[in-house]
């Protein structure tokens, strides 16, 4: 698997990998409410969890990376992150969380998944991409078929132990290489 580099950038952000600095705002969005909306289960991380992820780098190992999502001149406002399916390494698992609700829909999650999801297909050499969205989220199910996502079937899962229901999407390799969103670069 070819190496990520620790930053993406996009025509409107920066994807970097998460840092000592961010700690204090990861902890908090982990803890808030708010940062995760209506699809999302806060993770209620402590700063000494969160400490020792960052410290242990499990954060970023060959199989996991987590990024912050900054626009190229403000502050961070949600993070994204990917993990290889145990069971199948060549398929990656991707979520996003805009944390900061007066940046959603600006099209800023659009933007840092579509350019996730190359670097995974060219960089990573996965052969596809998962995503999970709740049954509701119709936001977030508008911008996985954007991006050439299918549903391939509503089951329940848990999120941080909380039940719900929702809908697996997955785009595969074949697709990817013919979905035109991720060769012309305009938004």
């Amino acid at each position: 698997m070819t190496l990520f580099s620790e930053a993406i950038f996009t025509p409107r952000l920066k994807i970097r990998k998460i840092c000592m600095e961010d700690l204090s705002q990861v902890v908090a969005w982990s803890n808030a409410e708010e940062a995760h909306g209506n699809y999302l289960t806060p993770e209620k991380m402590t700063e000494q969890t969160c400490m020792e992820r960052l410290q242990s780098g499990t954060f970023w190992t060959e199989k996991n990376k987590c990024f912050m999502i900054e626009p190229r001149n403000g502050d961070p406002i949600g993070t994204i992150h990917y993990w290889l399916r145990p069971e199948r390494e060549e398929c990656a698992v991707a979520q996003l969380k805009i944390a900061e609700p007066q940046q959603r829909g600006k099209g800023f999650g659009t933007e840092a998944q579509k350019y996730l999801i190359i670097n995974l297909f060219e960089r990573a050499k996965v052969k596809e991409i998962e995503m999970y969205t709740d049954v509701n989220n119709m936001a977030q199910q508008r911008c996985l078929t954007k991006l050439g996502f299918e549903l391939i079937e509503s089951l329940s899962y848990e999120d941080h132990q909380v039940p719900r229901f929702g809908h697996l999407y997955r785009l595969g390799e074949n697709r990817f290489q013919e979905y035109p969103v991720f060769h012309y670069h305009y938004e």
